[in-house]
């Protein structure tokens, strides 16, 4: 590691450079030495260097504020921090351009200078710095400074701010009439939009502050002008979330209005001269802003992950709504998945033994992958119609339930307790249904077994398929444990397809497309709303099924094509193949339990591997952390209080549930 330069020489290099520039070079390039957590503790050093030196305090003081009134500051004011109008797409291709292609850097205004001292890599020790830290240097700066250089630099961004913030409130005016927006709220076009109301008061207050009369401003209007502006971006986003969907442009846009007033509010506070600390603190919000967004100027990740969260909240609501049937808190709920389970475990033995019969016709790899694929899709979708539970199908849904009750609880006191319950709730509900897809499928593929020996009077499986099942199953010679985890993403990219098409659904406005479609005419007039809202409402079930379907069936074709052992293992199917197996070459009772230890092992890993994956992008898409400590603790308690509730649950009211999706459109 290179050395450090000590604080009291890089002061004493101030004065052997020739321009301002030079100066604040020397400056980042001090911070940015060495390891990037002790970055704060450089500054604190460089602070305290200054402080001794009050020559080259002033000297540095008067070199930002000449720079500052040298460069055009309203561009970082307006662009840095704030997502272009030119949407994701474009975006992210301009931001892997500018990495292959770096634009020059001309200092023309305060954009290019951040960019010319901060890049992507200085990321680290920038966000180690805190506002206390920045503070100190702040306050020293502006006691250090002339006179006249404070007042002419004030003035000067002064102007800058009243630009910007009439600049920002245009925009927000601009957005009113965005199809996307009118789409979700219609209202925005029949009353007067607090998005034009807010322009208005805002070149009102521009106007009087360059005129130097703050002071007897009321600016009361101003601020209730940003909150109904925040109310209706809000309004917005719920009606999306909850009924209309979301395309990755409205998201875009909802998050860039939302950064857009965030902004335009810290503005004013800077300009607001009534409230001296709160100014202090504001000029080092913004200073913090502007620093950060220029280490992400050119993240593609970061661009993508922020312009999607909105997009990726209604894709996980709509996983909520559905993962709130799968979550078992009352002994009739209980029994309604246990039904549901079994049901479901039928179906799947006798796709199970259609499956096994596919390999039998001796056809080309892709063709069989094909009819596999479509036998596990039509299966799925057939156990949904049907309104049965395919137990490893939860977790996904599950997931984003228990996401939503982090956020709704994340400021309750009462939250580790809430979520301990409710996390007991989706494990005994998800191994409640796991047994009953398990009992029933090994039930099922017991009698087909029999029924096919009794008619004739052979072996439902050769021995060499005895052989394969049996193996199949291995936890390391049969690499069972790997194949369940790949079967555990298929589950979770399942579940993320599911919620995408749902919010397609919603966003298409499919229910009111097919109640006019053509080829709805057949259908008799009394029947075709209903069709419509079935169709609508199970959109993404049905899809999300047939391709998980063919995720399942292609696993071991994609395999065959990159020469790569690949394949999937499914507790449910696994557990009707050892049925199957048994029953043709029965070895014993302990053959068979060590076979059903073996299955259960793999439900364990397409549970939690399904599970752990969709809480991860729920939690990330709310912007929520999860507490796993006290969680764990408040369900060790629960345990420990009543350990009858891992297995039934206790006679307590059930927690309140979300609010279900009301496809029921208001204007």
């Amino acid at each position: 590691m290179p050395a450090i330069t000590p604080a009291f020489k890089v002061i004493d290099g101030f004065s052997l450079c020739e321009t301002d520039t030079e100066r604040l070079n020397v400056f980042f390039t001090y911070l940015r030495e060495g390891e990037p957590e002790l970055a704060e503790l450089r500054l604190e050093q460089l602070v305290l260097a200054l402080a001794n030196s009050p020559s080259q305090a002033s000297l540095f003081a008067n070199s930002i504020c000449n720079e500052a009134k040298t460069i055009k500051l309203s561009p970082a004011f307006v662009q840095l921090g704030i997502f272009s109008k030119n949407g994701l797409v474009t975006e992210i291709f301009r931001r892997l351009y500018n990495k292959i292609n770096p634009p020059p850097k001309r200092c023309n205004d305060i954009n290019d200078l951040l960019s010319y001292f901060v890049g992507g890599e200085d990321k680290a020790w920038v966000n180690t710095i805190s506002s206390k830290c920045w503070f100190k240097l702040y306050r020293l700066l502006v006691k250090s400074a002339s006179p006249e250089a404070i007042r002419t630099t004030g003035e000067y961004i002064k102007s800058e701010l009243c630009y910007s913030l009439e600049m920002l409130a245009i925009w927000i005016a601009a957005e009113e009439l965005d199809p996307e927006l009118l789409r979700i709220d219609r209202r925005l076009n029949e009353v007067d939009s607090p998005f034009i109301a807010l322009q208005r008061e805002t070149s009102q207050l521009v106007a009087t502050i360059k005129e130097g009369e703050i002071d007897s401003v009321d600016t009361a209007h101003f601020w209730v002008m940003i909150e109904q502006c925040q109310l209706q971006v809000k309004r917005i986003r719920t009606r999306g979330i909850s009924q209309f969907g979301f395309s990755t442009h409205a998201s875009h846009m909802l998050e860039r209005l939302d950064q857009t007033l965030n902004r335009m509010v810290l503005l004013f506070q800077i300009l607001d001269f009534r409230h001296p600390h709160q100014k202090a603190r504001c000029v080092l919000n913004l200073w913090q802003q502007l620093l950060t967004s220029v280490t992400e100027r050119n993240s593609v990740r970061a661009i993508y992950r922020k312009s999607t969260r909105t997009f990726s909240q209604s894709v996980t609501q709509n996983k909520s709504n559905h993962g709130e049937h799968y979550i078992a808190k009352t002994k009739k709920d209980y029994l309604n998945i246990l039904k549901g389970a079994c049901g479901a475990g039928v179906i799947i033995a006798l796709l199970a033994w259609v499956k096994i019969y596919i390999d039998t016709l001796q056809l080309s790899p892709f063709k069989s992958a094909f009819l596999v694929s479509l036998n596990y899709g039509v299966g799925f979708m057939l156990v949904h119609v049907l309104h049965f539970t395919i137990a490893t199908k939860q977790p996904a849904m599950t997931a984003a339930n228990f996401a939503a009750h982090v956020e709704k609880n994340k400021q309750g006191r009462t939250r580790s307790k809430k979520l301990a319950r409710l996390l007991i709730d989706v494990n005994r509900s998800q191994w409640f249904a796991v047994w009953g897809n398990i009992v029933a499928a090994i039930s099922c593929s017991v009698l087909v077994s029999w029924a096919f020996m009794h008619f004739f009077s052979d072996a439902l499986l050769s021995p060499e398929q005895i052989d394969y099942q049996k193996q199949s199953i291995m936890p390391f010679s049969g690499m069972a444990w790997l194949y369940a985890a790949i079967a555990g993403v298929w589950l979770f990219l399942s579940g993320i397809i599911t919620g995408i098409l749902d919010n397609r659904a919603d966003y298409i406005e499919l229910k009111d497309r097919l109640v006019a479609h053509p080829l709805m005419h057949i259908v008799p007039e009394s029947r075709r709303e209903k069709v419509a809202f079935y169709i609508h409402d199970n959109y993404g079930a049905l899809g999300g099924n047939l391709i998980f379907g063919f995720l399942l069936g292609m696993t071991s074709y994609v395999g065959y094509l990159i020469d790569v052992p690949l394949d999937i293992r499914h507790v449910a199917f696994s557990s009707a193949n050892i049925g199957y197996a048994h029953v043709s070459d029965f070895h014993g009772v302990l053959a068979f339990l060590s076979s059903l230890f073996f299955v259960l092992m793999i439900g364990f890993i397409n549970l939690w591997v399904s599970f752990g994956l969709a809480l991860f992008v729920a939690l990330r898409s709310r912007s929520c952390e999860l507490d796993i400590k006290s969680v764990r603790t408040a369900v060790f308690n629960q345990v420990k209080q009543h350990p009858a509730c891992l297995f039934w649950p206790q006679n307590t009211a059930p927690m309140a549930k979300n609010s279900p999706p009301n496809h029921k459109r208001t204007p």
